[in-house]
């Protein structure tokens, strides 16, 4: 095989000498023709001959396929083939069997701005949260959210309070009572406020307060109650003062949260009245209807919300105008 090679090459080197003979145009043509498809056609012989036989699935179309490029590549087509082709398969690269590597165990980020250049974002601190078999990593994980935005904090706080060791627990416990506290006393400085000045923003501040001790989570069965009653009473306290767009929209908020949709929806459209913003309000009016079980009255809304700008409902949209 390799003579072959040696034979080929030399053809090829003959094929473009006869163009520089001095017999005539056509007979140049024709030798230098016959002389590179025969040197084409042995390079492919050869080439395929090198090769082992397990490589070679048909071996009359390898070789069409090795002479076709080596016709139209005039001698660079042949040396690209026994380098590119039978060097690469009869030196190839050494394949990696093992498909995993081991890490060293990295430490936490304390501050939630490191984690933008690690690889512990909130989904992987949850992960560990929920599945690290070590107390002393989940520790550490709550130790990290410490300051993530409040919402996503107490979450974080709420899961490790169902963690099966004490440590986690009692660390999570440690982290959420000055939540609750710090919102609880700013409930009674705003009551002692409004007892002294009677005026709708501190009211309406009141109820905002009891709103995010619910809507964070940090109460649950008759203390959420207790809360979203008293919510919705210094809302009604607010709007008695001043019929404004704000109030409407947290009263009515609260009133889909206990069930009280009739009220919910009267409350939205007074919003609305009140020129809010569509964007504000047609959300919250949707969910009214769909609780109504009018879902044609849900697609009309949907349909006129604007999600140009990415917005969140932009998915929701989606749903609704194609499969509705």
């Amino acid at each position: 095989m390799k003579k072959l090679l040696t034979l080929s090459v030399v053809l090829e080197f003959l094929a473009f000498a006869a163009l520089f003979t001095e017999y005539s145009d056509g007979l140049k043509t024709a030798v230098f023709v016959l002389l590179h498809l025969l040197a084409c056609y042995l390079s492919a012989v050869a080439s395929i001959g090198l090769l082992p036989k397990s490589l070679i699935v048909n071996k009359k179309r390898a070789v069409f396929f090795i002479f076709v490029v080596n016709s139209f590549i005039v001698v660079l087509g042949m040396l690209g083939t026994i380098i590119a082709v039978v060097f690469a398969l009869l030196h190839p690269k050494k394949q990696i069997l093992c498909t995993w590597k081991g890490i060293k165990n990295e430490n936490l980020p304390a501050n939630p701005r490191d984690m933008l250049y690690t690889k512990f974002g909130s989904g992987a601190l949850r992960d560990i949260l929920l599945n690290s078999p070590s107390v002393d990593r989940r520790i550490e994980a709550i130790n990290s959210v410490g300051r993530l935005p409040r919402a996503e904090r107490i979450s974080f706080y709420k899961l490790a309070l169902t963690d099966l060791s004490d440590d986690v627990r009692l660390l999570a416990y440690a982290q959420l009572d000055p939540l609750e506290q710090q919102i609880s006393d700013n409930i009674k400085i705003l009551e002692n406020t409004y007892n002294h000045n009677k005026i709708a923003d501190t009211a309406y501040n009141i109820a905002q307060q009891f709103w995010e001790l619910c809507y964070l989570g940090l109460s649950d069965g008759v203390l959420f109650d207790h809360y979203i009653s008293k919510a919705k009473e210094w809302c009604n306290i607010a709007l008695s003062h001043e019929d404004r767009a704000s109030f409407n929209l947290l009263k009515g908020r609260i009133c889909l949260v206990i069930k009280e949709n009739d009220e919910a929806y009267e409350s939205f459209l007074k919003a609305q009245a009140s020129k809010m913003l569509s964007s504000q309000v047609s959300s919250y009016i949707a969910e009214c209807a769909f609780n109504k079980g009018d879902y044609k009255k849900v697609h009309e809304i949907i349909s006129n919300i604007d999600t140009s700008n990415g917005s969140q409902l932009s998915k929701v949209k989606e749903y609704w105008c194609k499969n509705v």
